[in-house]
């Protein structure tokens, strides 16, 4: 694929995702602009979402080779059908999005009846589950309250369907003895948005947990994290905000930033989307803190204790957040835990090697899990068998 049509091909992408710069808008109507069959071609697609969606796993990436790799595989399989197939002729973006789709119908008819009934079975997760616990451990679900009340009978939140928000009680700062914590604790299968009382937000990815005070104390914000959460901190120079999370401490005064530290996970991640943050680990003999700009990742290792930082593309790493699963240059093994903690299942592998292939592709995150596979398996390089509701096999093939 020529450098060109891979560029637009990922402008078609962005444009469905709608997440185009002003740069990017620009391009994209200059190429519409050229040829009535490019605006045909974009037109006929904006009443196809679900190959949108399907497009979507194999080209949301930024490196050719992902491309290559995938439309190399597609070409084989269709080989002995090309000379049947009409294909459109204005050029080799549309082709290359006609393979795609083809591959992805002729894929569809193929399966077998009994393949897609072992799919619905499938369990779905539950995904009301979130719980908060209060001060004196008592614990609540969030799906069945509207008001927050602690022991000392104090509301102090309220509750609805976007998330629970903590009041900015107007009373007098309460003394460092009596802050008061609250723990909300987000299952497998699950995704919650907590409004802390200084106005700071938090999204809580699956399986992790936060603890906050109900009221910050004169000069610091601390809580606590563990597992996965995005965080937009109010801005606050006289009382910076601190997350604990394992070994690390991560410090800012108001800025974006996503923290990944599932007890599981071999790394700790922390990606900056705005602002500044410093990344320390106080419990380490000879680890220095490691300040980070907009579009860096700084990786920690407690096995050495050691931090890295290094600039990436940030999309990856937030892209649950903005409801997507999205991988990028990742491993089939990472990618099926996350996949474990959003579809609250579990993934056997035939052999350890097959935990080591790499992927390419993003998706919606409210998709159904047989949807996934589907797309997964489209490469061609794995096959799946449901064990049980909850249990899937990946073979190799």
């Amino acid at each position: 694929m020529d450098k060109k049509t891979y560029h637009i091909i990922q402008l078609l992408f962005k444009y469905y995702r709608e997440t185009l710069s002003v740069s990017e808008k620009v391009e994209l109507e200059a190429w519409l602009a050229e040829d009535k069959r490019n605006r045909e071609l974009l037109k006929s697609y904006e009443h196809f979402s679900r190959f949108v969606q399907d497009m979507h796993f194999y080209g949301e990436t930024d490196m050719e080779k992902g491309y290559d790799r995938v439309f190399w595989k597609i070409e084989i399989q269709q080989k002995k059908k090309v000379n049947r197939m009409r294909w459109i002729t204005w050029g080799s973006v549309a082709a290359s999005l006609m393979i795609v789709v083809t591959f992805a119908i002729l894929w569809r008819q193929g399966s077998s009846e009994r393949e897609q009934y072992l799919m619905k079975t499938l369990a779905s997760p539950d995904r009301s589950g979130v719980q908060l616990q209060l001060s004196d451990g008592k614990t609540i679900s969030l799906a069945k309250v509207l008001e927050v009340k602690e022991i000392d009978g104090r509301n102090v939140a309220t509750n609805d369907t976007a998330g629970i928000v903590y009041q900015n009680m107007q009373e007098d700062i309460l003394r460092e003895e009596e802050i008061i914590y609250n723990t909300v604790i987000t299952p497998r299968g699950t995704e919650y948005l907590l409004t802390l009382s200084d106005g700071s937000r938090v999204w809580l990815n699956s399986d992790s947990r936060l603890k906050f005070p109900v009221k910050f104390s004169k000069g610091m914000r601390r809580v606590e994290l563990v597992g996965e959460g995005y965080f937009e901190v109010a801005k606050d120079t006289s009382s910076p905000f601190i997350v604990n999370s394992g070994k690390l401490e991560i410090k800012v005064t108001g800025t974006s930033f996503n923290i990944a530290a599932y007890p599981d996970e071999k790394i700790v991640q922390t990606t900056l989307v705005t602002g500044s943050v410093d990344v320390s680990c106080p419990e380490c003999a000879d680890t220095e803190s490691v300040s980070l700009v907009p579009n860096e990742i700084a990786i920690f290792v407690p096995g050495i204790q050691k931090i890295e930082k290094k600039r990436v593309d940030i999309a990856p790493y937030v892209a649950w957040h903005e409801g997507f699963l999205t991988f990028h240059d990742e491993s089939l093994g990472s990618i099926a835990k996350k996949l474990e903690r959003w579809y609250d299942l579990t993934f056997e592998f035939d052999q350890p090697e097959t935990e080591e292939l790499i992927f390419y592709g993003s998706i919606k995150r409210h998709e159904n899990i047989s949807q996934v596979l589907d797309m997964l398996r489209c490469t061609n390089l794995i096959g799946f068998t449901i064990i049980d509701s909850k249990t899937v096999r990946v073979t190799r093939l």
